[in-house]
């Protein structure tokens, strides 16, 4: 499209903004909104008072090729206006030739300016931690999620990327030059890590891209600790269900034989005398722990078929409580309980497997204590609808490494222990649509903690 006419008053009233040069690059006019928009003392004479250097060039080239002037190049022209101050600001522009003149419309980027601060707000309000690396490897930004939760990294005035990654954990050998290496070659590189805040382990997904452009780095850090929780709960389930396996072929090739050896027993105990009815005694008892380790076994493993009912567990509470006094008094032991709950506390399951549970948790309560120790129940209103029991000892307490393991079949800190009474908590508490938890600490005790959803279901109706 070539201009004919030129109306130049009327372009002077335009509200865009816009100038009007000659072949040589000097300026005829311009809008009054593009002469507010430089805000200099007097109008420029020459379009090299207006655009920087390189865009410069851009227009000079066009003003000199006769080809181009016979047509209207548009968004192919861009560089930067020079405003008030020497201040720079992005632009593109139109060229429109008309015989030994030209208009040329400037465009401000204010979309990408826009979008610029639409990434810089996406990034500082970003609800994951993320921070911008230089190329030598020093922070230069982080957004508010990185600062609340590493707030301790940032006590210096300069932090590098290998000091700052330092104060992770590893599963496998870290070295940071390769780690940078992979990052600056592949463009992107990802390891997981833990980051321990106050006896807390935060699972981590360090990211790292590095961005061509501008050479620097972006870091990103995904919290991960919900997945490996996960993944801990799959290998956990996965042992559950070994153990089952072998729990029934031990059952199919050991019970025979026991119970072919009981009998043997039971006739050798009414013929000896003297120190051999005593070994025959201790063959027994040792039978008899056999059979108990077997038992055991059996119930963590099988499916369980028990009638499931709605029952009062603050009434099975007391009941588990009545039934383990004795012994509490008998080792020395502070037996207290605190039912603080409003009645009545509903919950579904099997009573006799939920009474095994406490009776197995206060029984290695009390074992793990001296005489004079305080162990102590409470039964607590929870969050929505669901009830909280706490067993707290001062016994001996556990190391971390310890409470890790404890759910774990045959992992057992006690002299003799078969190592199954707590998985069968857990894999019993998990069927009654409950959680189970544990804090320690060294020598001062131990405090599980059982949460249960409440019912309000009526027996005949979940019968029914």
């Amino acid at each position: 499209m070539v201009m004919k006419t030129l109306d130049i008053n009327k372009f002077l009233e335009s509200s865009l903004f816009k100038i009007m040069i000659n072949k040589n690059g000097e300026v005829l006019g311009m809008t009054k909104a593009f002469k507010a928009l430089l805000n200099m003392d007097s109008t420029p004479n020459y379009i090299s008072e207006i655009f920087d250097k390189g865009l410069l060039e851009q227009i000079e080239e066009y003003l000199a090729d006769s080809f181009l002037k016979q047509a209207i190049t548009q968004n192919c022209l861009t560089g930067y206006l020079i405003q008030e101050n020497k201040r720079l600001a992005s632009c593109y522009i139109i060229y429109q030739p008309h015989s030994e003149k030209a208009i040329i419309t400037i465009k401000i980027d204010e979309q990408r300016g826009n979008l610029s601060h639409l990434y810089e707000n996406a990034f500082k309000q970003a609800n994951v931690p993320m921070a911008l690396v230089n190329e030598w490897g020093f922070f230069v930004s982080m957004n508010e999620e990185f600062n609340r939760i590493f707030p301790r990294q940032f006590l210096g005035t300069f932090l590098h990327l290998k000091k700052f990654l330092e104060s992770f954990h590893c599963d496998k050998a870290f070295c940071y030059s390769e780690y940078l290496h992979k990052a600056k070659t592949e463009g992107y590189v990802q390891y997981k890590m833990v980051y321990r805040e106050n006896g807390y382990d935060m699972h981590l997904n360090v990211l790292l891209q590095r961005d061509r452009e501008t050479e620097m780095y972006v870091l990103k850090i995904l919290d991960i600790s919900e997945q490996e929780h996960l993944l801990q709960l799959l290998a956990h389930s996965d042992q559950l269900s070994t153990t089952g396996e072998i729990a029934a072929s031990i059952a199919h090739e050991v019970r025979n034989p026991m119970t072919t050896l009981q009998g043997f027993l039971q006739l050798l105990e009414h013929e000896v005398t003297g120190n051999a009815y005593k070994y025959v005694t201790v063959i027994q008892g040792e039978v008899k722990r056999m059979n108990e380790i077997l038992n055991e076994m059996l119930s963590l493993s099988k499916p369980s078929v028990d009638e499931i009912t709605v029952f009062s567990l603050s009434v099975l509470v007391e009941d588990v409580l009545v039934l383990l006094r004795p012994k509490a008094l008998l080792d020395q032991i502070n037996l207290f309980s605190e039912i603080l709950v409003k009645e009545p506390v509903l919950i579904k399951g099997n009573p006799n497997r939920m009474k095994q549970v406490l009776v197995n948790l206060l029984k290695n309560a009390m074992e793990a204590m001296e005489p004079k120790g305080i162990l102590n129940v409470q039964v607590l209103e929870g969050e929505e609808e669901s009830v909280d029991i706490f067993i707290s000892d001062t016994g001996i307490g556990m190391s971390e490494e310890i409470m890790e393991t404890i759910f774990l079949p045959f992992v057992s800190g006690k002299p003799g222990g078969t190592g199954l009474g707590l998985p069968f908590v857990k894999k019993t508490v998990n069927e009654f649509g409950g959680s189970i938890s544990v804090s320690s600490e060294l020598g001062k005790g131990s405090v599980f903690h059982l949460i249960f959803p409440r019912t309000a279901v009526a027996i005949s109706t979940l019968n029914s």
